[in-house]
């Protein structure tokens, strides 16, 4: 694998919106809706994640990231609109077609998911014994040449408990890219790690993302590592986007709700309330970050 150069490439020139649709988005979701016990996390929201970029979708605590992502992995389905993701109808898929899109998705989960019975080797190898017919000695190829991408070609035998959180995120990462997808997808990936494992991992989504050609969706509330990392950002509040451009643009940006994200400040549309204990003990309110 050839290491792409450069971590902060960023586009140059500000660019109209992707559709949600047509030959430059891999995923669209046009008036899509969603709702669950009778709160609306999702009401008509557009979004069209370009092709081999890599896009970012922030937003406050509560806004439904992991939710949308739930969406476009056919997981749970939306109320009204439509998803499509590399031509196909989320929505239209049965468990079998579902499946089968999945097999050119990776995921990045927040703590990684590592199988804690078994070793980095086993860990990686595990989507290909699963899904693929695929002989021994090849598998193992392919295991050291996705370890190798990382930095862990070393590391094969070591076991999950010997790992640093930096090393099983890039494991985690390794085994995401094993099946060569199309469509990577973290959720939220800087959770929890140091300066230098973050400014690793930063480096290897954007490489992993150019070296390969793929299409990523990074979800992520940390404005600093997005900015140095996505070429577009969506900024989600109160069920639709806000604000939609490259980080410098909504950096840029005059409204209000985006100059308080992106700026961090504890004043402004986006109110938070955290309920408090009554005498009993027992919470008050209903507005509970989630």
């Amino acid at each position: 694998m050839t290491v792409a150069p450069g971590l902060n490439r960023m586009t140059a020139s500000a660019t109209a919106a992707p559709p949600t649709g047509g030959a430059g988005a891999i995923v669209s979701l046009t008036g899509v809706s969603y709702a669950i016990g009778g709160r609306v996390i999702f009401d008509k929201l557009d979004i069209g994640i370009e092709r081999g970029k890599v896009t970012a979708i922030m937003g406050p605590s509560g806004t439904g990231k992991t939710t949308l992502l739930r969406l476009m992995t056919g997981q749970i389905r939306a109320s009204a609109g439509k998803i499509d993701v590399d031509g196909q109808d989320v929505g239209a898929l049965d468990n079998d077609g579902l499946y089968r899109l999945r097999r050119d998705m990776g995921m990045l989960f927040q703590n990684g998911a590592l199988l804690t019975d078994l070793d980095v080797y086993e860990n990686v190898a595990f989507p290909l014994r699963e899904h693929t017919d695929l002989p021994e000695p090849l598998i193992a190829r392919i295991v050291l040449m996705k370890l190798h991408a990382v930095g862990l070609r070393g590391a094969a035998r070591l076991r999950t408990g010997e790992l640093s959180g930096g090393m099983a995120r890039r494991v985690a990462l390794a085994r995401s890219i094993v099946m060569d997808p199309k469509l990577l997808i973290y959720d939220e990936p800087f959770a929890g790690l140091d300066p230098i494992a973050l400014g690793v991992v930063l480096r290897l989504i954007r490489d992993t993302n150019d070296a390969l050609g793929i299409t990523s969706i990074v979800v992520s509330h940390d404005v600093h590592e997005i900015t140095a990392l996505a070429d577009r950002a969506y900024l989600l509040s109160g069920g639709r986007v806000v604000a939609a451009g490259t980080p410098a643009e909504l950096n840029q940006d005059s409204s209000p709700i985006v100059r308080q994200f992106m700026g961090g400040l504890p004043d402004g549309p986006v109110a938070f309330h955290y309920p408090a204990p009554d005498y009993a003990g027992q919470l008050l309110g209903s507005e509970v970050p989630v």
